[in-house]
């Protein structure tokens, strides 16, 4: 069966569907939602004829899906002083978006993980010359902690009134790293919340996320929790 290998890849039903868009190389931005419907289905039915279950959340885009299909279909007929009609597929775009940054993410949080478990798996002979920056990128702190604080910080902000565009992310992730390290400097600690206050819309905050996941990765800013359920502190421990 084509699906037999891949089943157990995806995390959620946003996951299939970037899955199966870059798997057609196709324009997130006009998505083909007859085939990538058809293929989404198919792909639920693979699961049934292997007798797994389906989750809930999966029968609910197949549901959305076939919704916007459906919409899709109708003949769109509008006079010259009407305003022009929102493209169905404009919502579900902006959830992949969304997804594909927060994913993003993580991959760097695992990627830093990995890093840190191979630099400290060698113990230096002497380590009195780091004292002053002895203090580990993650103490008292899970990766999965970061990830929920930033989740609930994510979740108080409105989605965007619309689709963001990517480009100069990069650039974007460089220079609020280079305003997060310069207020670092000066005041040395801060509550993660209170980091990320500046932040006024879910693209500002998620980019600023990935600017403390670069600088955690660069060794230059520490987390860590004092004691259970407190707030996460992070620690400037750069030069």
């Amino acid at each position: 069966m084509p699906y037999e290998v891949r089943l157990a890849q995806f995390e959620g039903p946003l996951d299939l569907l970037l899955h199966l868009i870059r798997k057609h190389e196709v324009d997130i931005y006009d998505i083909p939602i007859a085939s990538i419907t058809d293929q989404y289905m198919e792909y639920l039915h693979e699961m049934e004829t292997w007798s797994l279950e389906i989750a809930s959340e999966f029968l609910v885009m197949a549901a959305t899906l076939l919704s916007i299909k459906s919409r899709m279909l109708l003949p769109r007929t509008r006079t010259s002083d009407e305003e022009e009609v929102e493209d169905p597929r404009a919502p579900l775009v902006e959830q992949l978006l969304e997804y594909e940054r927060c994913k993003w993410a993580a991959a760097q949080l695992s990627t830093m993980a990995a890093n840190r478990a191979e630099v400290y798996s060698r113990q230096p002979m002497d380590l009195n010359p780091f004292r002053t920056r002895e203090v580990p990128p993650l103490s008292g702190v899970t990766l999965w902690d970061l990830v929920d604080a930033f989740r609930k910080l994510y979740l108080r902000l409105p989605p965007s009134e619309r689709v963001a565009e990517i480009r100069g992310h990069v650039e974007r992730v460089e220079h609020v790293m280079e305003e997060i390290a310069e207020r670092m400097q000066r005041y040395r600690m801060t509550e993660f919340a209170v980091l990320f206050q500046g932040a006024r819309t879910r693209p500002e905050l998620v980019t600023a996320f990935l600017a403390v996941l670069e600088l955690m990765k660069d060794g230059r800013l520490a987390c860590r929790q004092t004691e259970p359920f407190g707030p996460l502190e992070l620690i400037w421990v750069g030069d």
